[in-house]
């Protein structure tokens, strides 16, 4: 034993200072004595004789510097000044938070780049780097249009050689594509970006996914512009080397990028095939978003093959484990959009004998997937489908429900409603909070909110 006291535990000191510093206090202390002869710390720690508990006092200057390691940034001042030995300790873990709120002022590029400088003369552990550089990226909308390109290349290679956190930077930069209005800036950090990542090694984390959502902010090609399906080609061709994992990411983004492409586009036809065989070489534990993404996009294909493929795709997402058929749910409706109202009947009726599979987790995503249909339905099937997919919030309670109609709204399906069926649709929302029991102010506040939840999404 290390003479530590049973209840004292070193991996919750270093991933939780608050809880040690509280068992500390809680110590009774101890009598003085004159202090033992200096030792070593490997000795210090494996002194099998020691016999009384060891205490944040006898920790080693070293020990106390792990420990703030693991101190969130904004809670580094106040652990520092818990006694002279910390605050020295701590020294590199203060400038680390120094530069942080340093970082959350900037305002220009070059108060960014000198803060940038700065960290790279003074802090030697690139891990050290991350907390002022994921704050620097918050600031990134709020500089010049002018500037936002070159303080984008410059975070996104800092970012590469910061070992583990450094691609979760990246990936958060290349989501902010609003940041970026002019589409030709956006094409050069697009290529910036593609270039770095090329240079990962293989099987690390990369950015894969997150550049198959970047080309969403690609126009159709263009004679000025033909950039698009260059692009698209080279991510599609990079899938058979990817992980699982960022393939079950990337298939159902390519396609629903397949709208990118000219209607009349004849490689069409040929991508979904393609689409489709990735998707099925994954083990089932991954399909479903790649199912649901290619039932919905159906109606890009030749008229004639519509039914037969759309069938193909939900008989596939009805094989598919529970938590997947789940996830396939939440797109396999929007496929129905070209179809007859009879074949649409028929096809939701068929969908409506398997909703009890969802698993409870699923129910709020799966519900606004199935509802997201009534913007293309008549009004006997809409209202049909409200009641359906309501059904899956039964005793969820009014978060759930919120959920729902946040979703609904941000995807422009609840504006798209023409007066008629919007107010079918607060009478079966009505009708569903009383048949759950929502309290008189929780009915009360949905339906207050009506004309923000009708309203263009932000």
């Amino acid at each position: 034993m290390l003479g530590l006291p049973m209840d004292f535990d070193l991996n919750a000191v270093l991933n939780n200072y608050q809880a040690y510093i509280c068992a500390l206090e809680a110590r009774p202390t101890l009598a003085a004595s004159a202090p033992p002869p200096p030792q070593l710390l490997s000795a210090a720690w494996a002194n099998p004789s020691a016999k009384r508990p060891t205490t944040y006092q006898d920790l080693p200057s070293e020990v106390i510097a792990r420990i703030g390691d693991y101190v969130p940034v904004q809670d580094v001042m106040p652990f520092a000044t818990v006694d002279r030995r910390t605050y020295s300790a701590m020294q590199t873990r203060r400038l680390v938070h120094s530069y942080w709120q340093r970082a959350k002022q900037a305002l220009s590029h070059e108060s960014i780049s000198q803060l940038l400088d700065e960290m790279d003369g003074t802090l030697a552990n690139p891990a050290q780097h991350v907390e002022p550089m994921e704050a620097l990226c918050q600031r990134l909308q709020a500089l010049r249009s002018a500037d936002r390109g070159d303080v984008f290349k410059r975070l996104f290679a800092a970012a590469q050689r910061i070992p583990q956190d450094g691609v979760q930077i990246q990936k958060a930069l290349l989501l902010m594509p609003r940041a970026f209005t002019d589409e030709r800036e956006w094409m050069k950090l697009f290529d910036f970006a593609y270039t770095l990542a090329e240079q990962r090694e293989p099987g690390q984390d990369n950015v894969w996914p997150e550049l198959a959502l970047g080309l969403s902010n690609f126009s159709i090609d263009t004679p000025e512009t033909p950039h698009f399906a260059q692009w698209y080609d080279a991510i599609l061709a990079r899938l058979p080397s990817l992980s699982v994992a960022e393939q079950a990411q990337i298939i159902p983004t390519l396609t629903r990028l397949l709208d990118k492409f000219r209607p009349d586009d004849p490689r069409i036809p040929e991508l979904y095939t393609l689409l489709h065989d990735y998707a099925s070489r994954l083990p089932p534990s991954h399909q479903g978003a790649s199912v649901g993404a290619l039932a919905s996009c159906v109606w890009q294909l030749p008229e004639a093959e519509q039914p037969a493929r759309y069938a193909q795709m939900r008989d596939w997402a009805l094989s598919l484990p529970d938590d997947q058929w789940g996830i396939a749910l939440q797109r396999l409706p929007e496929g129905l959009g070209r179809f007859s109202l009879k074949e649409q009947a028929r096809e939701l009726a068929l969908l409506e004998r398997y909703l009890a599979r969802v698993p409870t987790a699923q129910r709020t995503q799966a519900a606004a997937g199935f509802i997201t249909c009534i913007y293309f339905i008549n009004d006997t099937l809409a209202k049909r489908g409200w009641q359906q997919g309501l059904s899956l919030l039964n005793g969820a309670g009014e978060d759930a429900l919120w959920e729902v109609l946040s979703e609904l709204r941000a995807n422009g399906v609840l504006w798209h409603l023409n007066n008629r069926k919007w107010k079918m649709a607060m009478g079966e929302i009505t009708r569903f909070m009383k048949a759950n029991q929502f309290s008189k102010p929780a009915q009360a506040r949905i339906q207050d909110s009506a004309a923000w939840l009708r309203s263009w999404p932000d």
